[in-house]
């Protein structure tokens, strides 16, 4: 069995370092550089050339990942569909993210700036400082413009209806996509955004039982 992940916004294959299931291998896929207009649709489709849909795959994201996951689960037919931390639709998205599509102000914000505010708001996430010479380097890494592009393909999100065969897991202490806005399957008590490190052991017990590799 194989499992195509996608990661965070501003993070790389590292935010996985703990997603480890006997019999599976775990393929993180690269970012592909996201242009002006991509909307959710056309930038999951810009990573179709990295998954082979010719075996039996899973698919795998984490917040903006699972976005994508969504989307990608339309238009190729995953076994079954993991998201972490993520919303499922529009509706799931927190009211402060939807505003961002009425007043763009991440339009006018310089890419230094964005990555300046991603590391600032590593406490939301829920990365602590022990965490922090990773999770700078994984927002350094990340191509010219890319928050300000994907930052408005979030907010200007359209999805709607759930994909098929999905997972929903999701923390109750997530401080940036609000539990109160989701319907997960699966809770993690005392999860926050960033539980797919910090709380990987429960997270792989659930991905491994729903594959009934337990």
């Amino acid at each position: 069995m194989v499992i195509y992940a996608i990661p965070g916004l501003g993070t790389t294959k590292k935010l996985y370092v703990n997603t480890k299931i006997k019999g599976v291998e775990i393929i993180v896929l690269d970012w592909p550089t996201p242009e002006k207009n991509d909307t959710m649709q056309s930038y999951a489709r810009k990573f179709l050339p990295q998954i082979n849909t010719n075996i039996p795959f899973c698919l795998l994201g984490v917040s903006f990942g699972g976005m994508l996951c969504t989307e990608l689960s339309k238009i190729i037919s995953p076994q079954k569909t993991f998201l972490i931390s993520t919303s499922k639709s529009r509706k799931e998205l927190p009211w402060f993210i939807k505003v961002l599509n009425y007043f763009p102000v991440h339009k006018i914000v310089s890419e230094e700036q964005h990555r300046k505010m991603a590391y600032q708001g590593r406490w939301i996430i829920g990365f602590g400082k022990a965490y922090i010479p990773e999770f700078l380097g994984m927002v350094n890494s990340m191509t010219e413009n890319y928050f300000k592009y994907c930052i408005n393909i979030i907010v200007s999100w359209e999805g709607k209806g759930l994909p098929k065969n999905s997972i929903h897991i999701h923390g109750d202490a997530d401080r940036l996509l609000r539990y109160k806005f989701v319907k997960p399957d699966y809770t993690i008590k005392q999860g926050s955004h960033a539980m797919v490190v910090f709380r990987a052991e429960e997270i792989n017990t659930i991905i491994k039982k729903e594959l009934n590799l337990v």
